[in-house]
C-alpha cells in the first residue's frame, strides 16, 4: 500500500497529529496575554513546540527559528528569548501544571478512542532524576553525585510498557518529603491510570518500591504487582535454600512494620546463565515480590522474569522524553515544569502517530518490535508543520 503524502511530502497522519496537538494546546494551555500584545498565544505555543522538538535553549533556538522563517518564508512572528520566558513566567506553576496535565489527558483520551486500552496492559512506575544546578529549592531532592551536581528534580511516572502503546499516563514532581511516602505516590498514579481507562494486568516496580506500605496499598487497591526484592538477609536465606534444595521457587513471605504484617509471595529465579565474573552464588539469582495467588505464581513462574524485563520500556521512555524536552538554565520552577510536561505530551503524540501508522499498514501493535516512525522522522515532520503553520502574509 502506498503512503498518502501531502504536497510537501508530509504524511496525512503526521499532519493530522500536528493539527490535533496545536488545536488542543490552544484550547487547553492558556498563556496569559493582553489585547495589545505583539505575540499571540499561538506564536508562543509554536515557539515552545519548536524548542521542545529541537531540544534547544530559548536564547539560541528562537534566533534559529526566526532566521529559518525569514530565509524560507520571509515572514514569521517569533518572540525573542526574554519575551518568551517572560510570558511563561507570568503563569502560576499550579495553573500551568493543571493545564498541561489536561493536555496530556486529551492525548491519552484520543489514544483510548483509537483502541489503545482495549486490552489489559502491563504498566510500570519508576522515578527519574533531572540534574539541577543552582541554589536548592523546595522542589529539588538530594542524591548521589552525577553530572556535576547532587541536586535533582525527581519525577514519578506511570507508563504502559506494551509494544506499540507505550503511553505516559501521568508524570508528577516528587518533593523531598514525599520520597518517604512512595505508597501515596503509587496510589495517586494507579488511580489516574484507572481514571483514564487503563486496565492494569500487571504493575512493575523496582527495588526502591519494596516496602510494607507500597505492598499493602497495592493489595488494598487490588492491583497485581511484581516488585524486585532487594537482597537483604531474609531474601538471601531464601535464595540459598532454593539453591541447595532446588525446591520452593515460590514461597510465602511477609514484611512487618509497627506490629502490622503484610503477606505476599516471593518468587526466586536464576537470572544469569554464566558464573563467569561472579563473586558469589547469590549474584546468579534474583527474587520478586508479587500478590499473584500461590498456584498462579507457580504456573507463571517461568514467565515472570520475561514480564519484568518489560520494565526497561520505562527507562527507554525516559530517554525519549529527554529528546522532546527544551533546555533551560532558568531557576524558575514554572518554566521547568512546562518544559517537562510538554515533553510528555509530545512523546505521547509520537506514540499516537506510530499507532495510526500501524493501523494504516494493518500491522498488529503487538508485532511492532520497533517504532514505525522514528523520533527523528517525527521531529522533522513536526518542525516542517510548525514552520508552514505561520502566516505567510503580515497582518
Amino acid at each position: 500500500m502506498k503512503k498518502k503524502y501531502m504536497v510537501h511530502g508530509i504524511s496525512r497522519a503526521a499532519s493530522w497529529v500536528f493539527t490535533f496537538s496545536l488545536k488542543m494546546a490552544l484550547k487547553v494551555f492558556v498563556i496569559p496575554s493582553k489585547y495589545n500584545c505583539v505575540y499571540s498565544r499561538k506564536d508562543v505555543l509554536r515557539s515552545l513546540m519548536y524548542l521542545s522538538l529541537k531540544s534547544e535553549y530559548a536564547e539560541g533556538g528562537l534566533e534559529i527559528l526566526e532566521r529559518r522563517l525569514r530565509c524560507h518564508y520571509r515572514y514569521g512572528k517569533v518572540p525573542d528569548a526574554d519575551t518568551f520566558l517572560y510570558r511563561l513566567k507570568k503563569m502560576r506553576r499550579s495553573e500551568a501544571l493543571a493545564m498541561l496535565h489536561q493536555l496530556n489527558g486529551e492525548v491519552v483520551s484520543m489514544a483510548k478512542r483509537k483502541g489503545a486500552f482495549r486490552r489489559k496492559a502491563v504498566t510500570a512506575i519508576d522515578l527519574t532524576f533531572i540534574p539541577y544546578y543552582g541554589k536548592p529549592t523546595p522542589y529539588v531532592v538530594q542524591g548521589q553525585y552525577k553530572l556535576g551536581t547532587t541536586w535533582f528534580h525527581c519525577y514519578a511516572a506511570i507508563r504502559i510498557v506494551e509494544r506499540g502503546r507505550r503511553y505516559v499516563i501521568k508524570s508528577r514532581l516528587v518533593k523531598p518529603l514525599e520520597l518517604s511516602e512512595k505508597d501515596k505516590i503509587v496510589e495517586e498514579l494507579v488511580t489516574e491510570a484507572r481514571r483514564q481507562g487503563v486496565h492494569i494486568r500487571l504493575l512493575l516496580l523496582d527495588k526502591g518500591f519494596y516496602s510494607h506500605e507500597v505492598i499493602e496499598t497495592l493489595k488494598a487497591r487490588r492491583v497485581k504487582f511484581l516488585i524486585a526484592a532487594p537482597k537483604n538477609s531474609r531474601v538471601k536465606a531464601a535464595i540459598l535454600d532454593y539453591f541447595r534444595t532446588g525446591k520452593r521457587q515460590v514461597r510465602k513471605f511477609h514484611l512487618k512494620k509497627g506490629g502490622e504484617t503484610v503477606n505476599f509471595n516471593l518468587t526466586i529465579h536464576r537470572l544469569r546463565r554464566t558464573k563467569k565474573g561472579l563473586r558469589n552464588i547469590l549474584e546468579l539469582y534474583g527474587a520478586f515480590a508479587t500478590n499473584l495467588g500461590f498456584k498462579n505464581a507457580v504456573r507463571a513462574w517461568q514467565t515472570l522474569p520475561r514480564d519484568y524485563r518489560r520494565r526497561w520500556g520505562i527507562e527507554t521512555g525516559f530517554r525519549v522524553e529527554k529528546g522532546f524536552r527544551a533546555k533551560t538554565t532558568s531557576k524558575n520552577e514554572t518554566v521547568r515544569e512546562i518544559y517537562h510536561q510538554y515533553a510528555i505530551a509530545l512523546e505521547n503524540l509520537w506514540t499516537l502517530h506510530n499507532m495510526k501508522e500501524a493501523k494504516r499498514r494493518n500491522l498488529p501493535l503487538d508485532q511492532m518490535k520497533r517504532p514505525l516512525v522514528k523520533v527523528k522522522e517525527f521531529t522533522l515532520d513536526f518542525i516542517f508543520c510548525t514552520l508552514t503553520s505561520y502566516n505567510l502574509k503580515p497582518g
